[in-house]
């Protein structure tokens, strides 16, 4: 699962410090590793930090995996025929979560790591709709780390693909993101939906989408928790 537009975390084998302004701060894969390249060789992908960072990590390269999945939503993984008995909405988008323990129980990636239902109960991630399960210990076992990033309440400016003008009313302005969603059927949670301070104007920017992003925060907001250990290595 080596796509643009995949959402990140730092994984097992980082060893880069505060590149991405701390664990569970979140980025997006904007570039995949090309072979031959001094720069960015095989194995190697582009990691755009919301915080604005970008720079090179090993996804298998001699053997090192710096990277997690935290979210594969933005590259249209989706299974349109489950629905999550968390939040009730119908095909769950990114990873689904399946109870063992339980007959036809399914979670959202926001549910699972919500810890809706009992923790204690044992199940399997499917990365997309055709992936074998993997099974996952219990829950109430696991570290739990913060997620950061551009979410909900993150004050923002433009970023790194901004092609929008002065929707924003200029180099240097910020705004609020009030919403995450999808691009229609295309992706999900890969657009931010962002009140600009001065003008008031509303728009939606990509994070993520295509693996671009037109956003970088100025504050990053809380986005929930995530399991480290539960979240596929990116590349493996």
């Amino acid at each position: 699962m080596l796509e643009v537009g995949i959402r990140v975390v730092r994984g097992p084998d980082w060893k880069w410090g505060p590149q991405d302004d701390g664990e569970g701060h979140v980025g997006t894969v904007v570039e995949l590793g090309r072979p031959g390249s001094a720069t960015s060789p095989d194995k190697t992908v582009v990691v755009q930090w919301d915080s604005g960072a970008k720079t090179n990590y090993r996804v298998g390269y001699q053997g090192a995996y710096d990277l997690r999945v935290v979210d594969n939503a933005p590259i249209g993984v989706k299974h349109p025929n489950i629905i999550c008995d968390g939040c009730k909405r119908q095909g769950i988008a990114g990873m689904r979560w399946k109870c063992t323990r339980c007959e036809d129980y399914d979670l959202c990636t926001i549910c699972y790591m919500a810890d809706v239902h009992d923790v204690n109960h044992v199940f399997q991630r499917f990365e997309t709709a055709n992936s074998v399960g993997e099974e996952m210990p219990p829950r109430i076992d696991g570290a739990k780390i913060q997620l950061r990033g551009i979410f909900v309440g993150a004050k923002v400016m433009r970023g790194p693909d901004w092609d929008w003008g002065n929707q924003d009313g200029g180099e240097g302005k910020t705004g609020r993101v009030i919403d995450i969603r999808g691009w229609d059927n295309e992706s999900g949670r890969s657009v931010a939906n962002v009140t600009w301070t001065g003008s008031g104007f509303t728009n939606v920017y990509r994070l993520g989408h295509k693996g671009k992003v037109d956003l970088k925060y100025v504050q990053a907001s809380f986005g929930g928790f995530y399991y480290r250990d539960h979240l596929p290595v990116l590349g493996k």
